[in-house]
């Protein structure tokens, strides 16, 4: 047996074993929704995750389900979650009628919770109430909101291709599958690498002008760049947190007098941007450079 079925082995009988365990009498499904949003939360990839199931209308177009969400401290992302399992004793492969089918429920849950319809139609002692009205009423989150980031997460297989983005009521939804083999990498390795190609980044080329800093260091080697902002706005659609995981501004939100001045420079004066503030500092395992010294691939 390869290392990656003893993965999967090991999380059934976690499924298992907690779901005997279980004093709220959540089902199997549901208990593999929350080791995910344990795993995911310890690699970085989300937090503050809640369980919250909820379905309706299976077979008519309006049909909507989620398990869980996600809401982050300062109303700029909101991560839904909804769940592929299957009770197999083997690793079994994800068709994309499946990955599809999820993309139209979690999909159709936002719209109808940020279009208000839905929260008046949940009852307050649901466990979904809370999430659903504050999507639908809130007005600090309305204002912030930039992202939402829809996990489908699976203990099967998946080697399809990643459904592309959507616009909700103006709202950028962006589609990720948690499958079997992402949790191994993240159990594993602790967190999945970044790799990014300047050349082809969602389908735009940037080039990253850069200067080497004579630094006589054996140990690292360091560059001055300057980034495009739109190409820095592509990077945090994409990958959110991650990017920030070490920073600790990523940590104070726009709370502290420091980010709240750079969030007025980014609205109301963004060409003076670089000259207010002193940059972002990556760290990355290893960089490419053609010969005219720009990033073509970074890996971090």
């Amino acid at each position: 047996m390869d290392e990656l079925n003893k993965f999967y082995q090991t999380v059934m009988q976690d499924v298992v074993a907690m779901q005997s365990g279980d004093e709220d009498g959540d089902t199997q499904e549901q208990i593999f929704t929350r080791i995910c949003q344990e795993m995911l939360s310890e690699a970085g990839e989300t937090e503050d995750c809640y369980l919250a199931y909820d379905e309706r209308d299976f077979g008519k177009k309006g049909q909507h389900k989620i398990n869980g969400y996600s809401l982050s401290e300062n109303y700029e992302n909101v991560d839904l979650f909804i769940t592929l399992f299957n009770n197999s004793s083997e690793i079994k492969s994800i068709p994309k009628a499946d990955i599809d089918t999820a993309v139209k429920r979690i999909t159709n849950f936002f719209r109808k919770a940020v279009y208000n319809s839905y929260a008046e139609e949940v009852a307050e002692s649901s466990e979904i109430f809370e999430f659903a009205h504050t999507l639908a009423t809130y007005s600090e989150l309305k204002e912030n909101l930039i992202r939402v980031n829809a996990f489908i997460l699976t203990n099967g297989e998946y080697k399809g291709e990643i459904p592309p983005s959507q616009t909700i009521s103006g709202y950028s939804i962006f589609y990720r599958i948690i499958d079997i083999n992402f949790l191994y990498k993240i159990s594993e390795q602790s967190r999945v690498p970044i790799e990014l190609d300047f050349n082809n980044l969602d389908g735009k080329s940037y080039e990253i002008p850069c200067l080497a800093a004579n630094i006589d260091n054996p140990d690292y080697e360091a560059y001055i760049a300057i980034i495009p902002g739109e190409c820095l706005c592509s990077l945090y659609h994409n990958y959110g947190a991650r990017l920030l995981e070490q920073n600790v501004r990523s940590f104070l939100q726009f709370t502290g007098k420091i980010n709240k001045g750079i969030r007025k420079t980014i609205n109301d004066e963004p060409h003076m941007f670089l000259a207010f503030n002193n940059g972002i500092a990556a760290t990355a395992d290893n960089i490419e450079l053609d010969e005219t010294h720009r990033y073509i691939r970074c890996r971090y």
